[in-house]
């Protein structure tokens, strides 16, 4: 396989991976110790906005999971678009939150990857629907 297919196939992973399946390595193991995970300026549940590092970027992808329902999160993915150093990938999240309001947001995921590893991320949604949905009783 080519670079570009590879890094394709490391996100693929990374996906099967958040949703519950079994992938290749452990979550944190897809990102390199000086990750950078960037979101919305919109999104005010997350601070510090970027966050830095390995620890920072964990304590967000499992801090995160609690605005949602335990083992409601479907993830549809849509279309991956990979070269040498970034992929973009399109998808759906559809999920119960914690409030029990139905949530169905479209993202998108922009990954910087060196050394087969995941050292940046800007992720984009729908940040108004998610505060709608997180609000509405």
């Amino acid at each position: 396989m080519g670079l570009s297919a590879d890094n394709e196939a490391l996100i693929r992973d990374y996906f099967t991976v958040v949703t519950g399946g079994e992938g290749s390595r452990e979550l944190p193991a897809f990102f390199a110790e000086d990750v950078i995970w960037h979101v919305p300026q919109s999104n005010t549940m997350i601070t510090p906005n970027p966050r830095e590092g390995l620890a920072a970027v964990m304590d967000l992808l499992t801090s995160g999971v609690d605005i949602y329902q335990p083992g409601s999160m479907q993830l549809e993915l849509g279309h991956i678009v990979a070269d040498e150093s970034r992929v973009a990938a399109q998808f759906t999240l559809n999920a119960t939150l914690a409030n029990g309001n139905d949530y169905r947001n479209q993202y998108m995921f922009l990954f910087s990857i060196a050394d087969g590893k995941i050292n940046g991320v800007w992720e984009y949604l729908d940040s108004l629907y998610q505060h709608r949905q997180l609000e509405k009783d």
